[in-house]
């Protein structure tokens, strides 16, 4: 085996060993492959004693056909849940490999965070496979650990500026140099932001602005420059790095430019004495961690601009993708929302009011209880339609019976004491009786009309609303006690519940439709009528009751049916009706937090 495979078989060992105690993961698995082609094979794992079990394997293989992160949970290994996420390794758009972590199913588990810490360690890898297209194998493990470790402690640091200075200071340690200095390309301008060993420095410097010259010469090339080796190539313009040698002692110069996705975000410069020039390998691993340097100090840095920026920035994005040559599907997408919108805002419609229906009968007439009693029986259920002069129902009329037999007696035996008087010429007896036969005869007729009351009939054509005596039989009622509502057949009339909101857009004279549940293929004319000022309370909302009329009578209607009803108030644009609601919502939000 060739020392170069050993360094990286090393080099990827240690890194997922360290992902997998970051992440104290059951499994880390590291695969790579030939450029976009594969096969991708295993190259590391950790722990060392573990395999991969089907639920990984499968997390690998889906990874590698996305192209993307992807999460696959559920699956068990050694009896317990487990799921997997895959992270591709890309660099500059092709496919090298996958990071994959095996992690137990658990209540505090939190994806997004593995997914990030994977995103972290796949600059180490990215790095690793540079420097091993760059070189070869050549860089020794010795120095291959030096930059994972440059890398390793600015990944460490959440903020940007924190991790540009522990960055500059790492590399001035590391490879001796007396100064490093690292600046952010803006504005077609450089501006130094670190520089190694030095909290606090004076940007305004006349040093600083030669270290700035040096950047924006290298950038302005397109590549690195060397001092004093490329001072000596006529082809190389260092007149920037010759002014900053001779602001002191003769130093060596190394500038380097950081770049993401293809852009150049900045440079670094590295200085140390004259008679330490910067070899070539030192120049190819500086390179290599900058490749890998440059995108993450720019991710962070956007990261950590404040929010009112951060939107500002995707503002102008989105300006520039309109407004550009590109993104023809953008520029389509928002041509139709405009035409959408236009024809929107000259389309009018009528503008409906919609509120919950109930038929009622015009009116309600209600039968009660004559007299206190018994129900003897019933004829009647709700949901029947009587005409007028049935009978409903019939209170128990025996006691009534026997009062009547009793009086019929007493009229008889003053009958008797009448004709007897009659007889003896005995004028005062007479009157006595005629006055207690008139009383008799009073009272049986009171019984009898009492009696007649027992039987409790319609007052008009129409149908049973409420009263199911039928179960009540034997029970008793009492003098005023309601028994039956009933309603007409022929005149009904339709109550609105409309929403406290529409309130103020409703009143008398308004037409509308109602479809019903139980009629939902057939629409009925409606006009509305009186409103309410009384709110009531219907499945959590405030409404107000509005009172409607049929615009013509039919027989296929019954009280309690319910529906929906459509009030029409005028023509008003489509967009107008479509965010009528949101409108309103928005007036009481802003209404309730204005000071």
């Amino acid at each position: 085996m060739s020392p170069a495979l050993d360094d990286e078989q090393a080099f990827l060992a240690a890194w997922s060993d360290q992902l997998c105690k970051r992440l104290s993961a059951d499994l880390v698995v590291i695969a790579l492959g030939p450029r976009d082609t594969g096969p991708f094979r295993l190259a590391a794992h950790a722990p060392e004693d573990s395999e991969p079990g089907e639920g990984l394997a499968s997390a690998v293989d889906l990874t590698i056909a996305q192209r993307k992160p992807i999460v696959k949970s559920g699956f068990q290994e050694r009896g317990a849940t487990c799921c997997a996420i895959g992270v591709p390794v890309l660099r500059d758009g092709a496919l090298y490999g996958v990071i994959a972590v095996q992690l137990a199913v658990r209540a505090d588990l939190d994806l997004r965070r593995v997914v990030d810490e994977v995103k972290w360690a796949l600059p180490a890898i990215q790095f690793r496979l540079v420097a091993r297209d760059l070189n070869e194998g050549a860089l020794s493990q010795a120095r291959a650990r030096a930059a994972v470790e440059l890398l390793a402690g600015a990944l460490d640091e959440p903020h940007w500026s924190v991790a540009a200075a522990t960055a500059v200071t790492d590399f001035c340690d590391r490879l001796a140099c007396d100064r490093v200095a690292l600046g952010r390309r803006h504005r077609r301008r450089s501006k130094v932001v670190s520089l190694s060993h030095s909290g606090n420095f004076q940007r305004s410097s006349e040093l600083v602005q030669r270290i700035a010259d040096a950047m924006d010469e290298a950038i302005d090339q397109g590549g690195p420059i060397r001092m004093p080796q490329d001072g000596e190539n006529t082809l190389t313009l260092t007149a920037a790095h010759q002014e900053l040698i001779r602001s002191g002692v003769p130093r060596a110069v190394l500038t380097v430019l950081l770049r993401r996705d293809g852009r150049v975000t900045g440079a670094m410069v590295l200085e140390r004495g004259g008679n330490n020039p910067f070899r070539d390998e030192e120049v190819d691993l500086v390179e290599a961690v900058a490749g890998i340097l440059g995108p993450v100090l720019e991710e962070k840095r956007l990261n950590d601009r404040a929010l009112p920026v951060k939107v500002a920035a995707e503002a102008g994005r989105f300006g520039v993708a309109v407004l550009g040559p590109r993104k023809a599907g953008l520029k389509a997408t928002i041509l139709l929302v405009c035409v959408a919108l236009w024809v929107a805002w000259t389309t009018a419609m009528p503008f409906h009011i919609t509120a919950d229906a109930r038929v009622e009968g015009e009116i309600r007439r209600v039968v009660a209880s004559p007299l206190d009693g018994y129900v003897s029986s019933a004829a009647a259920i709700p949901g029947d339609i009587v005409a007028e002069g049935d009978i409903l129902a019939t209170l128990d009329d025996r006691d009534l019976q026997l009062e009547i037999a009793r009086w019929n007696t007493v009229r008889a035996q003053r009958q008797r004491e009448y004709e007897t008087a009659l007889a003896e010429r005995d004028r005062a007896a007479i009157g006595i009786a005629a006055t207690q036969i008139s009383q008799a005869e009073a009272e049986i007729a009171l019984l009898e009309e009492r009696l007649a009351r027992t039987q409790l009939r319609a007052p008009f054509d129409g149908v049973v609303l409420s009263g199911d005596l039928d179960q009540s039989v034997g029970a008793p009622v009492s003098r005023g006690q309601v028994l039956y509502e009933i309603a007409p057949l022929d005149a009904y009339r339709i109550v609105l519940s409309v929403d406290e909101r529409d309130l103020a857009l409703v009143g008398e004279g308004l037409a509308g439709e109602v479809i019903l549940t139980a009629l939902p293929g057939q629409t009925f004319g409606m006009e509305t009528g009186r409103v309410t000022s009384v709110a009531g309370v219907e499945d959590g909302r405030n409404v107000f009751r509005v009172d409607a009329q049929l615009s013509e009578q039919t027989d296929l209607l019954r009280p309690g049916m319910e529906g929906i009803a459509k009030i029409t108030v005028d023509e008003r644009p489509l967009l107008m009706i479509w965010t009528h609601g949101l409108r309103n919502w928005a007036r009481m939000a802003v209404w309730r937090w204005l000071p």
